[in-house]
């Protein structure tokens, strides 16, 4: 039998249909969706959020039983309530277990078109290099938002809901975090998309983004020894991440605001140049 070439759908009318962006989109959410990955990290996740909301209620508790005053006391050093438990809603474990999950998935957002020659297909009709890296970043940023928004949403309504304005959650610690939980999604984005775009399989994507973290945090900690100075830690994406809700908070951390900005600002420009320079066309060229 002769074997054909493929061929491309024909070229949809102007303002037919959905941005081209938008439709690689949901293709990526839909295959991850169908892979069920989020199976296991979302037990994590949800097991951790009980835990915190546990922990709200026992300081609402607390707090209310005038015949708890006596433990109240005694646990103030764990359960607190000031601008710690407010930044304590990111909780850094799970901002972990975050990274490896975002790691596992967006490890292939880029490597599985170069291993299976898409972009080729998709750049000859109708998708431009932009589209195509929107997409992608748009996805890669928008998981760890989506896993962050519960941790932040649920406590401060269920804090609302139980003792109003004056519970352990302050009614304005949406302000604080959600600005935090942007700039963590921004840098997991922009990495995963950096190294799955430097990858060849979903495979080496996620160990590109795996060493990436673990390679960062090992740099900053050699940096800070070399040179005696705790600010070269925020090289490290995992100092990163758990630095920006307490600084939005008003918390002394060793870093301070201006290594935070220059180390976030050093990695979403160093990723998403490389993510930029190897998704053009001429890196398609079968």
């Amino acid at each position: 039998m002769p074997i054909y070439a493929p061929s491309l759908p024909p070229r949809p009318e102007p303002g037919q249909g959905l941005p081209p962006a938008l439709v690689i989109f949901r293709f990526d959410l839909r295959r991850v969706l169908r892979l069920k990955l989020g199976r296991f990290f979302g037990f994590v996740f949800l097991a951790i959020l009980l835990i915190l909301v546990a922990q709200l209620y026992v300081n609402h508790l607390m707090a209310s039983k005038a015949a708890l005053a006596d433990i109240r006391k005694a646990t103030e050093a764990f359960l607190p309530q000031g601008a710690r438990f407010q930044a304590g809603l990111l909780n850094p474990f799970m901002i972990t277990i975050l990274w490896l999950q975002v790691a596992l998935v967006g490890g292939g957002l880029v490597a599985r078109d170069t291993l299976y020659r898409i972009r080729p297909l998709l750049y000859a009709h109708p998708v431009t290099p932009l589209d195509y890296l929107g997409a992608k970043a748009l996805f890669a940023a928008g998981l760890p938002l989506a896993v962050m928004l519960p941790f932040i949403l649920l406590p401060w309504g269920l804090s609302l809901a139980i003792a109003g304005l004056h519970g352990p959650v302050w009614p304005t610690a949406p302000l604080y975090l959600l600005p935090a939980a942007i700039a963590i999604s921004a840098l997991m984005g922009a990495v995963t998309l950096g190294a799955s775009s430097l990858a060849s399989s979903p495979k080496a994507g996620f160990g590109w983004a795996l060493g990436i973290l673990l390679g960062s945090s090992a740099l900053g900690g050699v940096a800070s020894g070399a040179f005696s100075d705790a600010r070269w830690m925020a090289l490290g994406l995992g100092t990163l991440s758990k630095a920006w809700p307490r600084l939005i908070l008003g918390l002394q951390t060793e870093q301070g605001w201006i290594p935070v900005l220059l180390g976030t600002g050093f990695h979403l420009a160093l990723w998403l140049t490389i993510a930029v320079r190897r998704t053009r066309p001429s890196e398609a060229t079968i």
